[in-house]
């Protein structure tokens, strides 16, 4: 997957599994946002599933826990596409 197919398959998503922009550019609260969002494009890849198998998990995960953060979501889904995959993740505290 290209970067800019990536790209335009982010700034697609809409609705309440879009993140946050501000003068188009993706918006995070602390780095850690910022790194979740890089390991779903970097998993996505690596286990060579399109980007709406991810899109469709942070949905999932958002419907599930409204009042959950957002990334936070975003790592749920992470999490649920790699146990899926049998792709262990490192557990982390978001810092």
């Amino acid at each position: 997957m290209t970067d800019r197919r990536t790209a335009a398959l982010i700034e697609a998503m809409a609705g309440p599994e879009a993140p946050r922009r501000a003068d188009g550019e993706m918006v995070f609260e602390a780095p850690w946002q910022g790194r979740a969002v890089a390991m779903a494009l970097g998993l996505v890849e690596r286990l060579g599933v399109g980007w709406e198998e991810f899109r469709r998990r942070l949905v999932a995960e958002i419907e599930a826990q409204p009042g959950r953060p957002y990334y936070e979501s975003w790592l749920a889904a992470l999490e649920s596409l790699a146990a899926d995959h049998g792709v262990g993740l490192q557990e982390r505290a978001p810092a």
